[in-house]
């Protein structure tokens, strides 16, 4: 699925779910179309970008495990 989004620039692009990410990590962005409508950056609510952690995974819990 192509997402529509208007560039810093002024051009208008389709774009994929990853180049999204990519421009807008980039701060390329100024706009960006939801299913509920036009997202403009900077004012609008929107999700985190998430960021890979590198640390200790701490959710494991040795209760599950199947191991005997």
């Amino acid at each position: 699925m192509l997402i529509p989004v208007v560039l810093k620039d002024g051009h208008e692009e389709l774009v994929s779910n990853n180049e999204l990410h990519f421009l807008m990590s980039n701060k390329q962005v100024m706009f960006f179309k939801r299913s509920d409508g036009w997202v403009v950056l900077g004012r609008d609510k929107m999700r985190e970008l998430k960021v890979p952690y590198n640390g200790v995974e701490r959710r494991q819990h040795n209760v599950f495990s199947l191991d005997h």
